[in-house]
């Protein structure tokens, strides 16, 4: 093999920059196979560069890296300092990856990594101060848990499974009928001895309504359904009759649209009254109310104090990293995925929303206004000048005509109405997928610049803040990287000119935060994130595949 003389880890630093860095110790190494690039790639100068200072003064090239990886000074260092101007962390700044489950916080990879940024000369910009996923599930269910006040759940044994499901019922009569026409949403924590399905069947006394079935299994989960009433019920019957057993309830709900208001009383079982439980005389099986022996010593405060707890340890956590960073990030995700895929105009929720055992919903115990209580600890530690988003995904979506982008614009405003919050701009993640069926990939790009379109007319500052790309099929299905043409690759390219260019094009240049390259480079199989697809300007080896040219043409303008 030839050896090459160059900067750094020097095998790759052609496809880093177009030029090197004479800070670094030169010496020399074997250039690995299939490192070499083509002659047009090559004579490309580093991304940041085609960003015109001119036109777009206030545009940061960000790009997202991993702390440990940039700390170590490496290969992905070099990269990053060469092409970037801001950088975004994928996970060493969220909540999980400092707080440990006693509550005590490390920063020392943080810190190492502003004080390794401020060397190189790049801003960091903060993600995320608040979001349901990647929480430390163990602290914050401990500290909004009375261990000193015993859990009680509804406990019904059943012979044996029957042929019918309304073989076994359960009731629950409510005080008043439902309304017709009203959504209505009915959640309740369940367990069995083995997998159950609770037939759905709501009544007024003479008409049923038939709904899906709620379920249980071995391991406590919340089970949930939403429904429009088309009578007015005043029962809610729960139908197991094909189930044999021990079947356990918990924290039962039922909430119209647009409230919080619980319309079963005492769904917890905290009270000895469960009259409003009731059976046909003639079913033969057993229910009571007991005490939880999973979760005995283990029951929840009230409302109030759990709210007064959370609002606690979010201004201690925001508290802790405003002063672990001392000032140097400036701009933040002050709240990251807020808004429902399935009611893209309501914010998600536990259960409908994803799995309560591994994400823990702020917005469930603070309330609607839980930004805005964020927003202001954000300020209060932080500073006034801080520059804060709202990010989500999906705001570009063909599927849903750019609701979900509508609904976080609305949500915006609400939060904004009281005249104290201030939101000062909006991150749209961008995790898109070039698509091989024509009319898709043109409903695609239809989509995202009206979602530009709708974004520029707030106002606000609009970020770019994760684009990465797949490649789907005329089908739908996943392209594989080892799969991808040379016609895709040049496909994918253009789709990044268009994305760029069209950001360029239609957001002011006053609103212009910038763009943040999140796949920096390809997926490797086995990764947790786009597992093995094409998503990178770079490839695993961190040479520059046809996108980082119309990445950096769709900066230029060309």
């Amino acid at each position: 093999m030839k050896t090459v003389k160059t900067i750094f880890m020097a095998a790759t630093a052609l496809m880093l920059a177009a030029c090197a860095d004479t800070d670094i110790p030169a010496f020399e190494v074997e250039k690995p196979a299939g490192m070499h690039l083509t002659d047009s790639l090559n004579a490309y100068g580093v991304l940041k560069s085609y960003v015109d200072r001119a036109k777009y003064p206030v545009f940061k090239m960000g790009g997202a890296t991993s702390a440990g990886e940039f700390n170590k000074k490496g290969v992905r260092y070099v990269l990053d300092k060469e092409n970037f101007e801001e950088l975004v962390t994928g996970n060493a700044f969220k909540y999980s990856s400092v707080v440990k489950n006693d509550g005590s916080m490390d920063f020392s990879t943080i810190t190492d990594f502003l004080d390794n940024a401020a060397e190189a000369g790049l801003s960091v910009y903060g993600h995320t101060l608040c979001w349901h996923s990647q929480q430390n599930m163990v602290y914050l269910k401990n500290i909004i848990t009375d261990p000193n006040a015993a859990n009680y759940l509804l406990h019904a044994t059943t012979s044996e499974p029957k042929a019918n499901p309304w073989d076994w019922e359960l009731y629950y009569d409510l005080k008043t009928p439902l309304v017709k026409g009203v959504e209505y949403t009915i959640k309740m924590r369940a367990k069995a001895s083995g997998d159950c399905e609770m037939a759905f069947w709501p009544g007024d006394g003479t008409n049923t309504q038939y709904l899906p079935s709620l379920k249980a299994g071995k391991e406590w989960a919340e089970t949930s359904l939403t429904f429009t009433a088309n009578i007015p019920i005043t029962r809610l019957r729960f139908c197991f009759g094909k189930f044999g057993g021990d079947l356990y309830i918990d924290d039962v709900s039922l909430t119209a649209k647009g409230t919080t208001d619980n319309l079963v009383a005492n769904g917890g079982f905290d009270e000895e009254d469960i009259s409003s439980w009731t059976k046909a005389s003639w079913l033969n099986f057993v229910y009571k109310r007991e005490k939880d022996a999973d979760q005995a010593g283990g029951g929840s405060f009230t409302e109030q104090t759990v709210k007064d707890t959370l609002t606690y340890a979010m201004g201690n956590w925001i508290k802790s990293m405003m002063e672990a960073c001392n000032g140097r990030v400036k701009a933040w995700d002050v709240v990251n995925e807020p808004m429902s895929d399935g009611k893209p105009s309501e914010l998600k929720t536990a259960g409908r929303d994803g799995d309560p055992k591994k994400n823990f919903y702020w917005q469930d115990y603070l309330g609607k206004d839980y930004a805005r209580v964020v927003i202001k600890l954000a300020r209060q530690y932080g500073g006034d000048d801080l520059k804060l988003f709202i990010n989500d995904y999906n705001l570009e979506a063909a599927y849903n005509r750019n609701a979900k982008c509508q609904g976080l614009i609305d949500m915006v405003k609400y939060w904004e109405s009281d005249g104290v919050t201030k939101i000062d701009g909006i991150g749209s993640q961008m995790h898109v997928t070039y698509s091989m069926n024509p009319e898709a990939q043109k409903r695609n790009e239809e989509a995202y610049v009206n979602h530009l379109k709708l974004l520029a007319a707030t106002g606000k500052l609009i970020r770019l803040s994760e684009l990465d790309m797949g490649l789907a099929d005329a089908k739908g299905n996943t392209v594989h990287t080892a799969d991808v043409t040379a016609e895709q690759h040049r496909l994918m390219a253009g789709y990044y000119k268009f994305i760029v260019e069209k950001y360029l094009e239609i957001i002011p240049p006053a609103q212009q935060y910038g763009i943040t390259n999140w796949g920096v480079t390809d997926s490797p199989a086995g990764s947790f994130w786009r597992t093995d697809e094409p998503i990178g300007l770079w490839d695993v080896n961190y040479n520059r595949k046809p996108a980082y040219a119309g990445f950096a043409d769709g900066l230029a303008g060309k």
